[in-house]
């Protein structure tokens, strides 16, 4: 790590005479590359966006009214898988392939490609979630009103903030790639399951008080009832949006102390080679 600051450091004291961009235009510019590189990505596209279609379809084969908490449900799952599992692989693997390090050393401010990322991230995972509910609307006539489709993208994005966050920290206890879906899989299952992603299941009173501070029921939560917002009902609930905020702001703080920046195995080799050193060194 002492080596990689020097370099950092070598590299913005040759560029400080240098004027960079402004810091929207960088972001803008980090943004934009993400994006373009998850939808580069089919595992980001055919797991967010068509599993939970596809589920829609299967699980309501004709076409009517869809029950707006199961339509809900399906929505953020395709959200999650976007900004949990694609997210947090990808991040892993950018991180052990050497691209993070490399980022590092630019002159690029990391908190500008940390929010780029994550924006990016939350972007594709939004879409994938306003999919399911357009699929909602469009075979199964779900009735959706202008308000209610503003609150809905609103509950997809901060729930997205929050899961992008929250996969953001989890990357710096994921030691390699081939570790990455293990546990963000073991993560990921047990709270979407309680928390109804898949529909209501059987739940013991604490089971129900657990999921709550979750952050996947309070984004179904949310979701729920701006589709079933009507003029003279409340579009938002506070305790959803204070239960994701305080993900979010923990995750990113979680993030600031465990996240690294070099590959695990530039480590191990580092590692390998000091105690190669020390077996042929002479004995005194």
């Amino acid at each position: 790590m002492a080596e990689l600051t020097t370099v950092r450091a070598s590299q913005q004291q040759r560029t400080r005479t240098a004027r960079l961009p402004r810091a929207s235009l960088l972001l803008l510019a980090q943004v934009r590359y993400h994006f373009r590189l998850l939808l580069r990505t089919p595992r980001a596209v055919i797991a967010g966006v068509a599993l939970p279609a596809i589920l829609l379809l299967v699980s309501n084969p004709k076409s009517g009214n869809v029950g707006t908490t199961h339509l809900a449900g399906l929505a953020v799952l395709g959200l999650t898988i976007t900004a949990w599992t694609t997210h947090g692989i990808n991040l892993v693997a950018a991180r052990e392939s050497g691209v993070l390090k490399r980022w590092w050393s630019t002159p690029l401010p990391p908190w500008c490609y940390f929010v780029g990322r994550i924006v990016a991230t939350v972007l594709v995972a939004t879409l994938a979630g306003a999919v399911t509910v357009i699929i909602g609307v469009g075979v199964y006539h779900t009735h959706i009103t202008g308000p209610a489709a503003l609150g809905t993208l609103v509950a997809l994005v901060v729930g997205g903030l929050a899961w992008a966050a929250a996969a953001t920290a989890i990357t710096g206890i994921i030691p390699d790639v081939a570790s990455s879906w293990p546990i963000l899989s073991l993560t990921y299952l047990p709270v979407v399951l309680i928390s109804g992603v898949f529909g209501a299941v059987g739940k013991t009173h604490w089971m129900q008080t657990v999921a709550s501070y979750l952050p996947a029921q309070p984004v179904i939560d949310a979701v729920t009832r701006a589709l079933e917002y009507s003029p003279g009902k409340t579009l938002f609930s506070a305790r959803d949006f204070i239960v994701l905020g305080c993900w979010l702001v923990g995750s990113l703080i979680a993030a600031r102390v465990l996240f690294r920046w070099q590959p695990t195995r530039a480590t191990r080799r580092t590692s390998g080679h000091d105690r190669a050193k020390q077996a042929t060194a002479p004995r005194s």
